[in-house]
């Protein structure tokens, strides 16, 4: 799932208590779903559509021939 954060948030992944991921505002990932699920809910990101692999800086369609 790709999000954007829309402030920052400290995240704590339920399964692994011992880590704390920080996200700062104006952020965008791939996050697991469920974690992203949960932070859309809290109001802490918005889903977005994944970058086309076309779309990434320096991908081949991007380079001088």
């Amino acid at each position: 799932m790709r999000v954007r954060f829309l402030r920052d948030r400290n995240w704590t992944p339920p399964e692994r208590r011992m880590i704390t991921v920080a996200y700062k505002l104006g952020m965008e990932l791939t996050v697991r779903r469920a974690w992203g699920e949960q932070m859309v809910a809290d109001g802490d990101a918005e889903e977005i559509e994944a970058p086309g692999r076309g779309d990434k800086p320096g991908s081949s369609s991007e380079k001088a021939a």
